[in-house]
């Protein structure tokens, strides 16, 4: 349907008029389709087997993205960009930063179920020279069936090393937990959000990570970012650890209104 709908723009194109506005929008057809291709095609890269090409895929992806917004910007020189081509040259560049985003994501596969300080891990992973990023729980956090648990991000969103994604695993695998994971781009993180007048937390919503700050405390705490260990809070032992509220997700047509640097 979009290739269609792209096909079609491109005939109508040659009907467009060769002065004024008409010009501008007939020589900005090649890098309009440019844009969405590039776009879509970024969005599908974790459909395929491109480990191995992964990153030249994204830096040439980078370089035509830049390139078709310099044509563009020549095309309409001092003329006030439309909003439409505002909206495509973002949605590329979103495309993009999803892609050099993307990791392994875990989630509850048997719930309500929680983690313990990751102190070990982290020194496992040290040894391991691992030079990406972790998220996991909050230590002691009780999270629901579902909830993203873990995150494991490489730099340029390549898979990480197979002993890294062993060594999570494990971790997990000993608190209950299945050592299954997805592809998942761009990552997501988990808010409890609450209602003081009510007396507590009221929902768990599962978010992206980067873009607009969310209400509630994030559950999903850096473990170590670009290879280095950060300080992870140790669990409260105040009596029993409450139940979690009910688990939702954040509709994916939102994704939208996450800000691109």
């Amino acid at each position: 349907m979009l290739l269609a709908r792209w096909t079609e723009f491109a005939r109508s194109a040659v009907a467009l008029p060769t002065t004024g506005d008409g010009a501008l929008w007939r020589d900005s057809v090649a890098d309009i389709i440019g844009l969405q291709a590039t776009a879509l095609a970024l969005k599908d890269l974790d459909e395929h087997e491109l480990e191995q090409g992964r990153a030249l895929a994204i830096d040439t992806a980078s370089v035509g993205i830049d390139r078709h917004a310099q044509n563009l910007a020549d095309v309409w020189d001092d003329e006030p960009w439309p909003p439409e081509l505002h909206e495509l040259l973002d949605d590329a560049r979103r495309a993009l930063a999803d892609a050099g985003a993307s990791g392994l994501e875990w989630s509850i596969d048997d719930g309500p179920a929680s983690l313990e300080h990751p102190a070990e891990l982290a020194g496992v992973l040290e040894a391991m020279r691992f030079g990406g990023d972790l998220y996991l729980a909050s230590p002691g956090a009780l999270l629901s069936e579902g909830c993203p648990c873990a995150f494991v991000h490489q730099p340029g969103g390549t898979i990480a090393d197979e002993s890294v994604i062993e060594a999570v695993g494990a971790f997990l695998e000993a608190h209950g937990l299945a050592g299954h994971w997805t592809r998942r781009g761009p990552p997501r993180q988990v808010y409890r959000q609450f209602d003081f007048a009510a007396g507590g937390p009221v929902r768990d919503v599962v978010a992206w990570l980067y873009g607009d700050p969310r209400s509630g405390q994030p559950l999903l705490v850096p473990v170590v970012i670009d290879g280095e260990t950060q300080p992870v809070a140790l669990p409260l032992r105040r009596g029993p650890v409450p139940e979690p509220p009910p688990l939702e997700f954040e509709a994916e047509d939102q994704a939208s209104d996450r800000s691109v640097d």
